[in-house]
């Protein structure tokens, strides 16, 4: 069986379940409330589980209740714990999500906590034993710390690039399996549309993949010099929130099966559009699937 470790924001969402978004200063009843683990790399580890990848999440937590929520939900799903490290007097990353109804859109508010971005808390061995790092850009010292370490060992690293955040044009030099949003690719390349902003990455960093994910409109994978485009799965929204972990999780497990990558981005987006017409990540099966 294939392993993958993964590095990167685990958080503790709360999802509120709108008919509609409210207008500002006003109250608003919710259709409903619930709480769940979250965040690109940790959703992404669950679906890896859940699709029959070994997989082990690494890096630090914090010392209080929401911590230990993500690390207990971690251990129920099937995900290693052992490499991660817990770090005193910290907060847990946090999110508040406002999925509305009507739109079948999300909006969301979150606060990163205060847990250290420092490598010394990336375990080492973790890496040695998997045969991908799955990284999302957050904590980026670190990220970039285990993406060198992975690179000598041999071990494929593959990002999940939703979000331009500072200096994270460093770790994509390492990076094999890259899968940027198209929000991403454009706004790094500065280029006006997906094709072009694919053929600047590609020239820049030369990963070994390079998908681009573009919502409901599908994307884009760069084959022999041409972004070939691949189409979504059409489905009934009734929650996008972690669509994109999603899609990364699956993409992963399926390249971890040896698939190509036609294949692996078609496998992919059916993964994520079930979860789009079900409520959260977490409690799929994904089973029809495997």
């Amino acid at each position: 069986m294939k392993k993958v470790v993964g590095l990167g924001a685990c958080v503790l969402d709360t999802l509120i379940v709108c008919d509609k978004y409210p207008t500002e200063d006003t109250k608003q009843k919710a259709e409903s409330v619930f709480v769940s683990g979250g965040g690109p790399v940790g959703n992404a580890l669950v679906v890896m589980s859940k699709l029959g990848v070994e997989t082990d999440v690494i890096g630090a937590f914090a010392d209080d209740n929401a911590g230990t929520y993500l690390l207990d939900d971690f251990k129920k799903l099937n995900v290693g714990i052992e490499h991660s490290v817990r770090v005193p007097n910290t907060a847990s990353f946090t999110s508040y999500i406002v999925l509305s109804e009507n739109t079948q859109t999300r909006t969301c508010v979150f606060d990163r906590g205060t847990v250290p971005d420092d490598p010394d808390n990336v375990c080492r061995t973790a890496i040695d034993a998997a045969d991908v790092l799955h990284l999302d850009g957050n904590y980026l010292q670190s990220a970039i710390a285990a993406a060198k370490y992975a690179k000598e060992k041999g071990v494929k690293v593959s990002l999940d690039a939703g979000g331009l955040y500072p200096n994270i044009e460093k770790l994509l030099p390492f990076v094999d399996i890259l899968i940027p949003s198209a929000e991403f690719a454009q706004g790094l390349t500065g280029k006006g549309t997906i094709p072009e902003a694919m053929k600047e990455l590609w020239e820049r960093y030369k990963p070994e993949i390079l998908v681009v994910t573009d919502g409901s409109n599908g994307g884009y994978y760069y084959e022999n010099g041409e972004a070939v485009h691949y189409d979504s799965v059409k489905v009934k929204a009734v929650d996008t929130n972690g669509a994109g972990d999603t899609f990364h999780g699956a993409f992963v497990a399926a390249y971890c099966n040896g698939k190509g990558l036609k294949e692996c981005c078609n496998f992919a987006s059916a993964v994520a559009g079930y979860k789009c017409a079900n409520k959260g990540v977490r409690g799929l099966s994904f089973k029809d699937f495997k």
